[in-house]
């Protein structure tokens, strides 16, 4: 999984309306009946008043999904339609969690330094009798870059994984990569110009490019994904979004580190761009593209060419890092 510190947060969690997977970054999520292995999911947006939350969390003992701002929190039936009432303050003992979890009876928060608390209610802070997780599970597991799933909170982890279906595993950052290929990027020569003559020639030529992205290299990703409310968001936009995300992500998750908002992300088509150049006698011209892929494909043809005097390629891509 890709540390908090590169992207935000995605959340796995169980409701009693299926298993969730929440995409803060992108105002979606996906809800699925079985999860790790059913290729079934919805495709769902965030109700504004619910996006920008640190903390998502639920269970199958829950009614509510609950969602932490800050000090504050929200419960909702439905991440879709918003929260079910006002924004309630966060006990002091609840605040700052790296993780919160709802169990039966109330919940856990893995607190920083390693420490963990049990409580009925978020604004009470009320203790659970009798439940008291410790230090054991903190220390064993905050901090992870591995996903876990667990019987039980306390249990140790038996070294058992599951794999997620690649219609999920798309869904969670760096998961393209792993479902694609890692990114890489690549100046392609797009012509070569040669002054045949003995002196020198100035004139303008017509460069053929594609820009945009590959979109039919894309469209196996969300397959199984299904939009069936009226504002969800349309599968092929957030599958920009996370081939976008996955080109930020630094090269260890599969990136790249570029910014590529201001690139061209509509279906790739044909253009003519002109240039105008001057060769020297027998001198030669070759033209370059910049281009981001996945795996072995090229995904996004950037707009930005280059013209260099020798058959090697440029050396820095066209794109700025990601700051």
């Amino acid at each position: 999984m890709v540390l908090s510190k590169e992207v935000p947060d995605i959340h796995i969690f169980s409701t009693r309306a299926g298993d969730v997977a929440v995409r803060p970054d992108l105002n979606c999520y996906l809800l699925l009946p079985i999860m790790p292995t059913s290729p079934r999911a919805e495709l769902r947006p965030l109700h504004p008043s619910l996006c920008g939350g640190k903390h998502y969390f639920s269970s199958r003992w829950h009614d509510s999904i609950y969602v932490v701002m800050g000090n504050k929190f929200m419960e909702a039936q439905d991440l879709s339609i918003g929260s079910s009432g006002q924004a309630r303050q966060l006990h002091p003992s609840c605040c700052g969690g790296q993780h919160y979890f709802a169990i039966a009876g109330g919940f856990v928060i893995i607190l920083s330094q390693g420490t963990s608390t049990t409580v009925k209610d978020l604004a009470t802070g009320e203790p659970v009798p009798g439940l008291d997780p410790g230090h054991q599970w903190s220390k064993e597991k905050v901090g992870s870059i591995r996903s876990y799933l667990y019987w039980d909170l306390w249990d140790n982890f038996s070294g058992s994984f599951f794999s997620f279906h690649p219609n999920i595993l798309s869904f969670l950052p760096g998961g393209l990569g792993l479902a694609k290929g890692p990114a890489f990027g690549a100046w392609e020569l797009l012509i070569v110009l040669h002054n045949y003559s003995d002196i020198p020639v100035t004139r303008s030529h017509g460069i053929f490019q594609k820009v945009g992205y590959a979109k039919e290299k894309l469209a196996d990703i969300g397959y199984g994904w299904t939009a069936s409310l009226p504002d969800s968001p349309e599968p092929g936009s957030v599958v920009m979004a996370l081939a976008r995300a996955q080109f930020a992500l630094p090269s260890q998750y599969g990136g790249m580190g570029l910014n590529t908002e201001q690139e061209e992300w509509k279906e790739a088509r044909e253009e003519e761009k002109t240039l105008e150049l001057t060769l020297l006698p027998n001198e030669m011209a070759y033209v370059w593209q910049y281009q981001l892929g996945l795996g072995k494909d090229a995904i996004l043809f950037c707009r930005e060419i280059k013209v260099t005097s020798s058959s090697d390629p440029p050396y820095e891509p066209s794109l700025p890092p990601l700051s």
